[in-house]
């Protein structure tokens, strides 16, 4: 396209050097012909579509703000809307609360160079977080089974969660727990380890007692929104 404009234009100089044409004429058609240069070069921008990234994907969750980045090329200017959608800054940075149903339709009106208005709509998949696990240095079931370990591994633990069908590279993050001696002594944690006060705990355990980690709070990592229910217990029995 652009190689084509520049013939155009070249030819058309040769012409206007070659031609008894005043001088005022000359002028303005060259203006003429700018002019069409400049709409055909817009032209050439109407096909390009809006950029929506969600992680590279299109899905959102439910329950969560989403970050989404919107962006439409060469475009003078543009508005995206959809149900929860809010925008977060002018350089294309929203988040997105998804609601009921399962999906989720983002409108986005622009303007383009040449003056044309535009509307384009992308159609986002809409998933429930799943189900979150427990996990006690990576190991966990989300069921009965029990975790075997000495009380060594016990005391450097870490606790965290799995996700079930999850798509997302997002950070699950343990910000307390309780942990259940023998059925007997219950003790706080703050974070994703052992207090010392559990620990002194651990010390004094002997070969086959139980302990039981629950009442798992969990974040994820840059979004504060997030609320699900606490996953499954940790059962872990010493075996040294």
């Amino acid at each position: 396209m652009k190689q084509f404009i520049l013939l155009i234009f070249m030819l058309s100089l040769i012409m206007s050097c070659k031609s008894s044409q005043s001088k005022t004429q000359l002028i303005t058609e060259n203006q003429a012909l700018k002019e069409r240069i400049k709409k055909l070069e817009a032209v050439d921008t109407v096909n390009k579509e809006v950029a929506l990234e969600v992680k590279k994907m299109n899905v959102v969750y439910r329950g969560v703000a989403n970050p989404i980045y919107i962006s439409k090329p060469n475009a003078l200017s543009f508005e995206a809307t959809a149900p929860g959608l809010v925008k977060k800054d002018n350089k294309g940075n929203y988040v997105l609360s998804a609601r009921s149903g399962n999906s989720v339709d983002i409108k986005i009106k622009s303007v383009l160079k040449n003056g044309d208005s535009l509307t384009e709509t992308k159609t986002l998949r809409i998933k429930d977080i799943g189900k979150l696990n427990g996990t006690i240095n990576g190991l966990g079931f989300g069921n009965k089974c029990e975790i075997r370990l000495t009380k060594e591994e016990l005391k450097k633990a870490t606790i965290g969660v799995k996700v079930n069908d999850f798509l997302f590279d997002w950070n699950f993050v343990v910000a307390e727990f309780k942990v259940a001696y023998n059925e007997e002594i219950i003790l706080d944690n703050d974070g994703f380890k052992f207090t010392d006060s559990s620990k002194q705990v651990i010390k004094e355990l002997k070969v086959n007692d139980l302990i039981i980690i629950f009442d798992i709070k969990v974040f994820i990592s840059g979004i504060n929104t997030y609320r699900t229910k606490n996953p499954a217990p940790i059962t872990v029995r010493i075996i040294e």
